[in-house]
């Protein structure tokens, strides 16, 4: 005989497959109709457990749980709202912005409904005739998808996943109190732990990253890889420094940017031949740090997560940020080519360079030869002759960084 609580994890589960049919491409209409769902099956869950506990010993847990971790009754009022009066309202805005290997331009922000939706395919003639304005013969770009309730300025995806994690926190704190052993309970625990929506990068699910090339009139969009936790966060989120610095393997001086130098050269001499992946370190005013590993095979996803960063050096207590990426050298000619994949084409060699901005405005670099990366002697030498005081070969792509922090210091935030 299943559980207690199996028709409630039935429920949960149903809730959230209708999520994972939502696509930020898709028409309204099919967007709408998995909202719909989603609200109707949430709020099933707690139906599903009260039909269930009703004459038990454990109804007054139900109810004392359900007001500890269910307080937010928006998702009540949407069910009502869905099933009994109208579908969900849903507003789309995109938002475009163009990246130069120092800067940011935000150009466009569009909001679309049931009553003005365009299909991709025009929305993205609309970008090549505005395109067709630039100068350059390369572009690179972003467009951004968010998601709101009409006449709500909250991100809905936000306020889901928040709905979402208190429904796992209620059902977890039910299944603490029940004790029952529960096999289907368990399988969709497991199914629910799969859900792409908790392995899956904001950025990935909402965010599209492009070259745009004016002389063929084409699009590339970019192939990315993230290193991601089994929530689907980045790498490392807001864990303690001292896990960094403190690590013996790294041989560092104990500073984040000294860890984070020593962990990618040790990884590199290691391994000489292995594509390593950029990664971006934030380090934060209570000694917690971000860690950003990513790779995508153009540099819009560079310029965009730098960028992304930089904003929120404004409204965050963000003490440093350093960065590691591999850099083509290129010998300078008369003749380059303007595209950049066909400039990387014509590459003598790379470097390693590892590179910190932080709050008062220093700036340290690293810079070590491609070829030299198996060589441990030329490793040790290199950093324990010290980091430059000035960024050179990093310095334009952390540029929006080094804004950032100076405006900061400027206004005195």
């Amino acid at each position: 005989m299943p559980s207690l609580l199996y028709p409630a994890y039935q429920k949960f589960y149903s809730a959230l497959t209708s999520l994972e049919r939502f696509r930020k491409e898709a028409d309204f209409f099919d967007n709408i109709s998995c909202l719909d769902l989603f609200f109707s099956e949430y709020r099933n869950v707690t139906f599903a457990i009260q039909s269930q506990l009703k004459h038990t010993n454990h109804f007054s847990f139900y109810e004392e749980a359900r007001d500890r971790y269910l307080t937010d009754h928006w998702f009540v009022e949407k069910r009502n709202e869905t099933i009994k009066q109208q579908p969900f309202r849903l507003v789309k805005r995109i938002s475009l912005s163009v990246y130069t290997p120092s800067e940011e331009i935000e150009i466009v922000e569009q909001e679309f409904t049931t009553e003005n939706d365009i299909p991709l395919s025009s929305l993205y003639n609309e970008i090549k005739e505005f395109f067709d304005r630039f100068y350059d013969e390369e572009i690179f770009f972003s467009t951004s998808y968010s998601f709101f309730e009409n006449g709500s300025s909250i991100d809905l995806f936000v306020k889901i996943k928040t709905g979402i994690e208190s429904m796992k926190s209620f059902l977890d704190s039910m299944d603490k109190e029940i004790g029952e052993a529960c096999t289907l309970c368990e399988q969709l625990k497991d199914k629910i732990k799969h859900i792409s929506l908790f392995n899956t990068p904001a950025d990935f699910f909402l965010t599209d990253d492009y070259v745009y090339y004016k002389n063929t009139n084409d699009f590339e969009k970019a192939n990315r890889i993230a290193m991601i936790t089994p929530g689907g966060s980045k790498y490392i989120s807001r864990a303690p420094i001292n896990i960094l610095t403190t690590a013996s393997y790294v041989h560092s001086d104990g500073t984040p940017f000294g860890a984070f130098t020593g962990m990618n050269a040790i990884l590199r001499l290691i391994e000489p031949e292995m594509e390593i992946m950029p990664a971006l370190l934030v380090v934060y005013g209570d000694d917690t740090f971000d860690m950003d590993v990513f790779q995508a095979d153009i540099k819009t996803t560079i310029y965009r997560k730098i960028n992304e960063i930089a904003k929120s050096i404004a409204v965050s207590n963000i003490r440093e940020v350093c960065f590691m990426t591999i850099y083509a050298v290129i010998s300078v000619e008369k003749d380059m080519p303007v595209v950049s994949r066909e400039r990387i084409a014509l590459a003598h060699s790379e470097i390693l360079v590892i590179a910190s901005v932080d709050s008062n405005l220093n700036e340290k670099e690293y810079v070590f030869e491609g070829d030299q990366m198996g060589n441990a002697q030329y490793i040790y030498k290199t950093i324990n002759d010290g980091f430059s005081k000035k960024l050179s070969s990093s310095r334009v792509n952390l540029s929006p960084i080094l804004r950032a922090f100076k405006s900061k210091q400027t206004n005195g935030v």
